[in-house]
Order: C-alpha cells, then sequence, then structure tokens
C-alpha cells in the first residue's frame, strides 16, 4: 500500500479505533458506578445463591450445563428436569458464554460465574453502539460520548441487569437501528445481518422478533432500486437458515410447542403510561398505577432526561432540520413503531387502571401470539427510536450540543438513582444453605438422583443437587415440558406403591397428603424422614441409612 493510499485509510480506522477505545474505558467506568466491581470476581458466587430467584436460575443453568459430557444438540440439559430434561436456553443461561466457558471449564474454577462480566458487556456493548451512531450525525466527541453514555443510563436495560440477564444485551437493538442507518447510506456489509441475527439466537429468543422488522426496512432501501428480485429470496432464506441451525444447536425446539403456548398473550402487557411511569425507581417523579403485576414486564421509563430532552429535540428539529428527506427514513421507523406499541400493548390494553380496548381474539391467533407471551418488551425499539430522535436531533441542530447533553445526563443519573443503587452489589455475599443437617452431606456420597413428588421448585435442593452432581427432576424454566414432568414424578410414585424403589435416589415428598399416604402404605420397604423441614422418603437398602445415626428420633422406620 502506497503512503497516499494510507493516508487516506488512516483517519477513518483512527476514529473507529477511539470509538472502541472510549467505549471500553467509559463502559467499564459506567458499569464500576452503576453496579460496583464485586460482581466481576469470578469465583464470587454467593451473591448469586443469596438472591435467588431468576438471577439463580441463570447461574444453575450453567453449572447443570457445565457438569454435562457434550451432546448435541449442544445446549441440551439432562440432569436438571431429569429425565425430560431441558436446554441452556430456556434456563436463560446465555448459550453465547455458556458454549465459551464450558469449553474452558477444565481450567476453571469449581464456583464460577460470568455474569457480571456479562453486565460489563453490555454496557460497553451500549456504548460502543450509541457512539457508532452517533458518529452518523456529529463529529463532536463530546456530543458522540455524552449521548452514548445517555443510553448506558437506559433504565430498560438496567432493570433487567442481574435478573434477566441475557436481556440487558439491548445493544443488539441499537445494532440493528445502526444497520438501517448505514444500509439507508449505502454503507452496509451485505452479511451483517446474518451476524446480528445469529448473535441474537445466541443470547436470548426474544431479540429476534424485535430486530426483523428492522431487517425488514434493510431489505426495503437494500433492494428497492433493484430490479433483480431472487438476490432478496437468498437474503431471506439465509437468515431463516441460521435461526434455525442455531436454534436447533442451542435446543430450542426440545420442547413441544404445546408447552410453549399456554394462551397467556396479554397477561404481560405494556401499559401505556410505560415512558412516564418510574414504577418507584425515581427520584423525582411518583409511580403509576399499573392494571396487573404482569405489566411489572413493560417497565420502560423514559427518565427525567430523557423526558426533557425528547420534546426540546421534537421542536428543534420542527423549527430548524431542513433536512425533509430524513422523512423517508423517518416513515418506516413511524410504521414499524405503531406495530411494535401495538404489540406491546397486546388486544387488552390500559392506560394505568382504566381499559382503553379489549379486542377479542380467536384461538389460533392468541396461539400464535403466545410464543413471545412477554409482549410488553417490544416496546423497547420504540424507547430506542425515541432516545436516539433526541441524540440525533440535538446533535444535528445545535453548535454545541455537549453543552445541554451534560445537563441532560446529570439529570437522568440522579433521577433513576433508585433503579441502579438497588442493582449494586455492596460487598462479598454470605450464603449459607437451609440443608444443615448432616443427613445431605453423606447422602450426597451415595446418591445419584432426587426425585420430587409431585413436581415443585425447591432452590435449595436444586443447588444441593447441582453441586452434588445429583439428577433432579423439577425445577424453574422459561419453558418446560411440566407436563412430561409431572407425569414422569406420577408414575414413579405409582412405582412406589407397588413396591419398586431405586437405592440410590431420595425421594422429596412435597404435600403432606403425600407423606400420609406414605406411612400408611410404605413403612414396610422405606424411611420416611424429616430434615431442615423437607420429608425425604428412601429405601432400607440405601447406603446413606449405614452413614448416617440417629435416624430412629427422625424418621419413621421400616418394619424388619
Amino acid at each position: 500500500m502506497n503512503n497516499s493510499s494510507r493516508q487516506k485509510c488512516s483517519p477513518k480506522a483512527l476514529d473507529t479505533l477511539l470509538i472502541i477505545v472510549f467505549s471500553i474505558l467509559f463502559g467499564l467506568a459506567g458499569f464500576l458506578l452503576l453496579y460496583g466491581h464485586f460482581t466481576l470476581h469470578f469465583k464470587h458466587v454467593n451473591w448469586i445463591y443469596s438472591t435467588g430467584r431468576d438471577l439463580l436460575q441463570h447461574q444453575l443453568g450453567w453449572e447443570f450445563f457445565r457438569n454435562e459430557p457434550w451432546r448435541f444438540p449442544l445446549g441440551t440439559i439432562q440432569a436438571y428436569g431429569y429425565p425430560i430434561g431441558t436446554s441452556v436456553t430456556y434456563l436463560d443461561s446465555i448459550p453465547l458464554f455458556a458454549f465459551f466457558f464450558k469449553l474452558l471449564s477444565h481450567w476453571l474454577p469449581k464456583n464460577f460465574q460470568y455474569f457480571g462480566l456479562w453486565e460489563l458487556t453490555s454496557v460497553i456493548g451500549q456504548m460502543l453502539l450509541g457512539m457508532l451512531i452517533l458518529k452518523e450525525f456529529t463529529r463532536s466527541w463530546p456530543a458522540r460520548i455524552l449521548g452514548a453514555c445517555l443510553l448506558v443510563l437506559s433504565p430498560t436495560m438496567i432493570y433487567r441487569a442481574f435478573f434477566h440477564n441475557s436481556l440487558s444485551a439491548q445493544w443488539i437493538i441499537l445494532a440493528a437501528i445502526w444497520f438501517v442507518i448505514l444500509e439507508y447510506r449505502h454503507k452496509l456489509w451485505h452479511w451483517a445481518w446474518l451476524f446480528l441475527f445469529a448473535l441474537a439466537m445466541l443470547i436470548h429468543l426474544y431479540f429476534v422478533p424485535m430486530i426483523m422488522p428492522l431487517w425488514i426496512i434493510s431489505l426495503y432501501f437494500h433492494y428497492s432500486g433493484q430490479k433483480k428480485r431472487w438476490p432478496i429470496l437468498i437474503d431471506i432464506l439465509a437468515v431463516v437458515a441460521v435461526i434455525f441451525v442455531i436454534g436447533y444447536c442451542t435446543g430450542i425446539f426440545a420442547v413441544s410447542a404445546g408447552e410453549i403456548v399456554l394462551s397467556v398473550y396479554g397477561n404481560f402487557s405494556w401499559n401505556l403510561n410505560g415512558f412516564f411511569n418510574p414504577d418507584g425507581f425515581s427520584k423525582i417523579l411518583k409511580g403509576l398505577p399499573l392494571a396487573s403485576d404482569g405489566q411489572e414486564e413493560g417497565f420502560s421509563y423514559l427518565g427525567l432526561g430523557n423526558l426533557i430532552l425528547i420534546p426540546l429535540a421534537l421542536l428543534l428539529f420542527l423549527v430548524k432540520d431542513r433536512a425533509r428527506k430524513n422523512l423517508k427514513v423517518l416513515l418506516p421507523f413511524g410504521i414499524v413503531s405503531l406495530g411494535y406499541l401495538l404489540f406491546a400493548a397486546s388486544n387488552t390494553a390500559f392506560f394505568n387502571t382504566t381499559p382503553i380496548w379489549n379486542i377479542p381474539l380467536s384461538t389460533g391467533i392468541s396461539n400464535i401470539l403466545d410464543l413471545f407471551r412477554a409482549s410488553a418488551r417490544f416496546i423497547w425499539p420504540v424507547f430506542y427510536f425515541l432516545v436516539l430522535f433526541g441524540l440525533i436531533a440535538v446533535a444535528r441542530n445545535i453548535r454545541h450540543p455537549e453543552l445541554l447533553l451534560l445537563p441532560i445526563l446529570l439529570i437522568q443519573f440522579f433521577d433513576i438513582q433508585p433503579l441502579y443503587s438497588s442493582k449494586r452489589v455492596k460487598g462479598y455475599a454470605e450464603y449459607t444453605s437451609k440443608m444443615q443437617d448432616s443427613f445431605w452431606s453423606e447422602a450426597a456420597k451415595t446418591n445419584k438422583s432426587i426425585v420430587i413428588i409431585p413436581t415443585e421448585y425447591y432452590e435449595q435442593v436444586v443447588l444441593y443437587a447441582d453441586k452434588n452432581h445429583m439428577t433432579v427432576n423439577s425445577g424453574y424454566f422459561a419453558r418446560a415440558d411440566y407436563n412430561a414432568m409431572e407425569a414422569n414424578a406420577q408414575q414413579v410414585w405409582n412405582d412406589l406403591l407397588a413396591g419398586k424403589s431405586d437405592s440410590h435416589t431420595l425421594y422429596l415428598l412435597s404435600q403432606p397428603k403425600y407423606a400420609d399416604s406414605a406411612a400408611a402404605n410404605l413403612s414396610k420397604s422405606m424411611y420416611l424422614c424429616n430434615f431442615n423441614d423437607y420429608t425425604v422418603l428412601f429405601s432400607k437398602e440405601n447406603e446413606v441409612t449405614k452413614t448416617v445415626g440417629d435416624l430412629e428420633s427422625r424418621c419413621t422406620i421400616p418394619n424388619p
């Protein structure tokens, strides 16, 4: 390459390199400011165990998956929900990271978590895509940085952090918006969408339908001036192939359609007050009522900074922006925004607790829509359209946009302080299992399985099974064939009543009537005990009977 070519390339390359460097530096600073550093300690897992709920679900998915041998589909987990099994996808354990770290499992410590690193990646991704989008509209580095920082202070992203971890990767939506902008300007790498859909599939399935309307806009811009139509078919088939191949490999199709469709579309809808409702996470504004608890899925508070920015930006756009050609790109965004909003609000829409519309749906349509039952999440693209419109309109129409963006950023940071404070891990957490009786440690040495009858989710029992490499038949999954799991538990119970038990299995009875039935029908062949408030049943051939003393005081002993 000659010197003139090198000189032509270097400014653009340097600009991109600086964006990456600034994104990493400001992303790391933003992460530490919002969440602290304790979650970045890979060996620190107790904060996850003590938090429980969804965060523990994600960690359990990773730990069970890590201990499984490689199978195909690659995301398969058999020991959790045994023998039906599940997938790392349906535990929201972020297959992208789960696959990578499983490859390194031999060199990782016994206690290991990657969710702090994941949230750091999401913050850096948010910063990076924000700067790349703003690069298309302003040369001001302060404006790029401040605007991207405002995107980092996105309440929708922060709300999901350390809760629904995979859903904090909202930079995927920003990437899709960036692709549309680049396509409009004839700069987009042709196969970029394939890469983005692949990433979405390896992170969380909900992002796939979220970015599809933007992909369609991109296809429209790409092919609108071309006479040949067959290349668009190739593009569509390539994206469909990527979705299905990765979906199969990660185990998405392991769950039957009947278990995915539960006819609950509308239960997790977006309330029309969402952009203005802080739901208790604002330092300044009061929360607004919701029509149901399920509408918390639609948390999409813009933040006071954005609520000030967007009206100002609209005024600037109407008064000063003379680039009317922007309507060509704004109109498609407006159309898909209406579609997102209607789907998010669902067929039963509310403003506060007041019904706005209630549209009856046929069973067939309801079942299709139910594939993505948490419809409220589909308001996120509209959220980012609004914020980016505000940032771009200010960047384009003010000589020194940083003078406005800085106070906006500070107002936003102050306003949402209750939200990010609720996410901060302030130290090394302690975790003590409820299962402290010596029975459990002895039972783990010789038993291979736990069967909960009827199926029930006990966090500490599942964690106990995980730590001791035991199978467990029940759990907490995003999607699962619960009917098959319950049928299997009932079959095991029928086998017990018929005198068939396994000497390497602990049976936990989750309802009193089963304990009463066991006392009446199984006293000759099995021990019925209570340890740490868990009702446990095991055969008299179980090796634990030889290693645990004083069973007489805590168990009903089988007759000789």
